[in-house]
């Protein structure tokens, strides 16, 4: 599943789970290292992913918006690991504030909170917008197609593929572009390739043509409530 933000061509995947083998679910899960035994079972040894946390400069512990491979939002700035469990006709459903969220097992598994491992502080991506990410979110741009709209910094307006104007918003640029305008250039850039920052305020010099004329707009970015298109499965 992806969620594109245009026109600032913004995608970003949400995860499907690794899967555990009933049987091996079984013979681990009194275990003190959950994971540990279940890759020894699978024969696996090698050592996890490191995990880089927030690091950009100045932010909050509780600003991230997005949780590492194999992880997902439990509240409060933090992510749990996930695991899938064939459970079959003893099978209860996905365990609490995972269903509905975007996140699959393969194969029709369940997916279940793995309390064996400590949970880690949500990380920072820049491609996704700003907020509070929600329980059973792998990242704030899933959470923004589930619920149908996100709230970032924008000029309010929408292009398509061939940079033409065609939806208005909201400010800076309600009252100043027309729909059918064409963006030439944003701060010296085609529109596709310029980098808007979703966090924070900025000023952006936006070259427009009007029926054979260029047109120069000066503004600055405002937070607002932005829509986008809905999952329609989730």
């Amino acid at each position: 599943m992806k969620i594109c933000f245009i026109p600032l061509l913004l995608t970003v995947s949400l995860p499907a789970f690794a899967e555990v083998d009933g049987k091996i679910h079984k013979l681990c899960i009194e275990a003190k290292d959950y994971a540990g035994c279940v890759r020894a079972m699978k024969g696996d040894t090698s050592p996890e992913t490191t995990v880089n946390q927030i690091q950009r400069k100045g932010a909050n512990l509780t600003e991230g918006n997005t949780c590492p491979a194999q992880h997902l939002s439990s509240g409060g700035g933090y992510c749990q690991r996930v695991i899938c469990i064939k459970a079959g006709l003893w099978g209860k459903g996905h365990d609490q504030g995972l269903g509905g969220k975007g996140n699959f097992c393969k194969g029709g598994a369940e997916l279940r909170w793995d309390n064996n491992h400590q949970p880690v502080r949500a990380a920072f991506d820049k491609r996704c917008p700003p907020g509070d990410l929600d329980i059973g979110f792998a990242n704030t741009c899933g959470q923004a197609e589930a619920r149908g709209y996100a709230t970032y910094y924008s000029s309010g307006y929408k292009i398509d593929q061939n940079y033409i104007v065609d939806k208005i918003w909201g400010e800076p640029a309600k009252g100043k572009l027309e729909i059918g305008d064409k963006v030439l250039r944003i701060n010296g850039l085609k529109p596709l390739k310029s980098a808007i920052d979703l966090h924070n305020s900025e000023i952006l010099t936006t070259i427009v043509e009007r029926e054979g004329e260029v047109i120069e707009f000066t503004w600055t970015t405002t937070l607002q409530k932005v829509e986008i298109p809905k999952a329609k499965k989730l």
